[in-house]
């Protein structure tokens, strides 16, 4: 795989079994148990481990550094590149290359890999782990957190007095080892941040974070939410934002909940959340179409309105449209867009 000549487009079932049979070779070769963690081998080599590169790895390194031969010279090759390059971008309504990496990230490794460009931005967006980025929510200290969590004051769902309640942090305690809660209704309540909290029966502010919103996992999504949508950047002459970027928020909290992302916390909300989101998407996506052809090949090209300091996008009137299908359009668009900083969803 990593070795110039053409590229093979391994089935899916086959490259598990290919994956498979060079952990079981690297652990034999190290004189391992078979029952050895594959931890040891894919970690970085400064945090103790081998640091190898995995088959996954290796191809997609072998897919993008193919496709750049293929457009380094202005030829026949190049030309046939961009044909295939367009031919993605066109089958999956995205606007560039970056757009692209959104979408792949939800098709499956056969759908994706009907398109060198396609299966590429696949490959990319499944090893794109940076667990010790400093940005993340879990590498910031204690008092980083509360102190963000105080100024954005982003809300998390947490079950107080025997109920399901949204709360806010309105204080910090011990160097942010505890934080002050407030729900919508003024009840306080204190809460660790970490660790474990055998006493109060609330999770830690870092699990009530995971559980609410799994897929908030920087501390910028809190900071700089407009960097979801990109309205901030429009205004600052930076690129528009593609439809797949748009919507990724709620199609990847989506995914999780279909994957049962937290099944010992499964309950009738979590349930009316993934039937909402499945009935978004499936009208967005057959309507995304529609909206490109007219010409709204973006998020900021559809017509929105100021509302304090947020903003509300509309799903313009479409052929084929009803107006049913596009107030659902029009709240899926919304919700996406304030996703990081309110609810998980706000599909009502």
């Amino acid at each position: 795989m990593a070795f110039s000549g053409p590229m093979i487009i391994w089935p899916e079932k086959e490259f598990k079994k290919l994956t498979a049979a060079f952990v079981r070779c690297n652990k034999e070769a190290w004189q391992m148990s078979p029952n050895t963690s594959t931890a040891l081998f894919t970690f970085p080599k400064d945090r103790g481990g081998l640091q190898i590169k995995m088959p996954r790895a290796i191809i997609c390194s072998a897919t993008c550094g193919h496709l750049s031969r293929c457009c380094q010279f202005d030829d026949g090759t190049r030309q046939l590149a961009e044909i295939t390059y367009k031919d993605a971008l066109e089958k999956h309504g995205c606007l560039d290359l970056e757009d692209l990496q959104f979408e792949a990230e939800f098709l499956t490794w056969d759908q994706a890999s009907q398109n060198s460009f396609t299966f590429a931005c696949h490959l990319t967006s499944t090893i794109s782990w940076d667990p010790f980025n400093p940005d993340w929510i879990a590498s910031a200290t204690n008092t980083d957190l509360a102190q963000v969590m105080i100024d954005t004051q982003h809300l998390i769902h947490i079950q107080f007095n025997n109920e399901q309640k949204w709360a806010k942090v309105v204080g910090l305690r011990e160097e942010g080892k505890t934080v002050q809660m407030q729900t919508a209704n003024g009840e306080t309540f204190i809460m660790k941040t970490e660790g474990q909290d055998t006493t109060s029966g609330h999770p830690t502010l870092r699990e009530a974070i995971q559980r609410t919103s799994p897929t908030l996992v920087r501390i910028s999504q809190l900071t700089e939410p407009n960097g979801v949508y990109g309205v901030e950047e429009k205004r600052q002459g930076r690129r528009k934002i593609g439809w797949a970027q748009a919507i990724y928020p709620l199609r990847a909290r989506l995914q999780e909940l279909k994957n049962n992302a937290l099944p010992d916390k499964w309950d009738e909300v979590l349930e009316d959340e993934l039937m909402e989101l499945k009935s978004g998407e499936l009208a967005f996506m057959a309507t995304r179409p529609k909206l490109i052809q007219a010409g709204y090949t973006t998020l900021d090209s559809i017509s929105r309105i100021q509302k304090g300091s947020g903003t509300r996008f509309f799903c313009p009137a479409l052929k084929g449209v009803d107006s049913r299908t596009q107030e659902k359009v029009s709240q899926w668009i919304h919700g996406s867009s304030c996703f990081t900083n309110t609810r998980p969803t706000s599909m009502h």
